[in-house]
């Protein structure tokens, strides 16, 4: 009878003919940080929702979910002393669920207006926050992936541009320069020598932008150079574990070796994927193994990891510091890459109930790209394209390119949507991420985004977010 009650409550309350309860939900993934919800009443009319707080408040989130999912765009807006409205939102889809970090302002009402829709539209459950009155106080890590082969980072070394980017980031994961032989020794792919510049060179960096406690970690990829090349596609993750059956204890020595000589403060493993159970027991040998050694000489150990799969041990997850979610390159049924819902909370759902992991554990992957919507193999990246054009010509609230030309992979011209996540909806995801009790974000990658020097960086659409939900006292690295 209770548990009854209790769904009861979570439905419809009757407050007019057509008012809407606002409830909380507390299911993993949710956005659990935020307690005093201020909606007062909701009054539907049509497609717009009005919405009555209970008092005059700064607010800057709003959640909704949506089951149909049937919007395509929609809008809200507050209303000022006057009772005039003004735009502080706006986007393309609710997409079931949606944690929306809204421009804050100071108002007793909001409006939701949609703008477009496929069908009929029922918002399920709305709630409206002011974030600065339930500040986070658990450690948020920014992790961003930087590819610094083919001397990118010597070639940078005075553009500011690349690292005041650095300024956001807890954990710097280099990628593309370090990987493994079959004896299980460590190859640097474009020398030692190279390798050791560039990290000189980030140490110059954490000098420069003043951010002395980001951790430098290399992505180790544990298959390109193990097997041999003539190991057929569907053979080559039985040979990964093999190998590190046979190779075990000296893969494990030779990567803490090398985190040492190089001054490293981590190891990020990188295997894509393992598929079986012997596979998975084979990979979390050696996480334990090797993040023991790690642990020992004051190192972490981190893995990628996709979110549809992985049956580590309790003893891996545990030697982990933490897994970057790969939340990307991942298709909704619209054809929409790395859309709100399906890489954010329905991933994270899916990942912590197979898993097993924290949300604690997690960084949620965030792409600075976009893929075409007919899935064409092209990467739309938000630097590149953005970076030609003037502020002015940025709209922070979409998503979405259309006819967008380019060139498939025989060099034919065609035409196809693009969609990407920009400055409003790495703002929301970054958001979600606090609020849900994620450890933290994980980037894709350093050298997509435009200058930070300009507004609609989506370094500082992270940064943004983190400001509104950290209190200032509060580092964002994770000790």
């Amino acid at each position: 009878m209770k548990k009854l009650l209790s769904i009861l409550l979570c439905l419809v309350l009757v407050v007019t003919s057509c008012a809407l309860l606002v409830g909380c939900s507390s299911d993993k993934g949710a956005a659990t940080l935020y307690a005093n919800n201020l909606v007062n009443e909701i009054t539907n009319e049509g497609d717009d929702y009005i919405i009555t707080l209970n008092g005059e408040h700064s607010v800057d989130t709003l959640i909704l979910e949506e089951k149909t999912d049937n919007v395509n765009s929609f809008g809200v807006y507050g209303y000022d002393k006057d009772d005039k409205p003004c735009l502080i939102y706006r986007q393309n889809r609710i997409d079931k669920y949606r944690v929306c970090a809204l421009d804050a302002m100071v108002t007793s009402k909001l409006k939701i207006e949609i703008f477009d829709k496929k069908g009929k539209v029922k918002i399920d459950n709305i709630e409206v926050y002011d974030s600065s009155a339930s500040k986070r106080e658990a450690p948020f890590r920014v992790t961003e992936y930087l590819m610094s082969t083919d001397q990118k980072l010597q070639n940078n070394r005075n553009n500011s541009e690349l690292y005041e980017h650095l300024k956001v980031v807890t954990d710097l994961v280099l990628i593309g320069e370090i990987s493994m032989d079959a004896q299980g020794n460590v190859i640097c792919n474009e020398g030692a020598e190279d390798f050791a510049s560039d990290m000189a060179i980030l140490n110059e960096f954490k000098t420069k932008i003043k951010n002395p406690n980001m951790k430098i970690i290399a992505s180790v990829d544990i298959q390109s150079n193990t097997i041999p090349a003539d190991v057929k596609d569907k053979y080559k993750n039985k040979e990964v574990y093999k190998w590190i059956k046979k190779n075990l204890a000296t893969i494990s020595s030779n990567l803490t070796a090398f985190a040492n000589q190089y001054g490293l403060d981590g190891i990020d493993l990188d295997w894509q994927y393992p598929e079986n159970g012997t596979q998975w027991n084979w990979y979390s040998k050696l996480i334990v193994e090797l993040g023991n050694k790690l642990k020992a000489d004051n190192k972490i150990l981190t893995a990628t990891l996709r979110p549809n799969a992985c049956s580590l041990s309790k003893k891996a997850r545990t030697a982990l510091e933490y897994v970057n979610l790969m939340t990307y390159d991942m298709f909704d049924e619209r054809g929409e890459h790395s859309s709100n819902y399906e890489t954010c909370r329905h991933s994270v759902e899916e990942f912590m109930k197979k898993s097993k992991f924290t949300a604690d554990k997690i960084t949620l992957g965030i792409p600075f790209y976009g893929r075409t919507t007919n899935q064409s193999i092209i990467i739309f990246e938000y630097g590149e394209y953005f970076g030609k054009k003037a502020d002015t010509e940025i709209d922070k609230w979409v998503n979405k390119i259309y006819n967008y030309k380019y060139l498939d992979k025989d060099g034919i011209e065609k035409y196809s949507e693009v969609y990407y996540n920009g400055y409003a909806m790495i703002r929301d995801k970054v958001t979600y991420a606090l609020a849900s009790g994620l450890g933290g974000v994980s980037i894709f990658r350093l050298s997509y985004d435009i200058s930070s020097k300009r507004e609609y960086s989506l370094h500082n659409a992270v940064a943004e977010a983190i400001e509104r939900a950290m209190p200032k006292a509060t580092s964002t690295s994770a000790k």
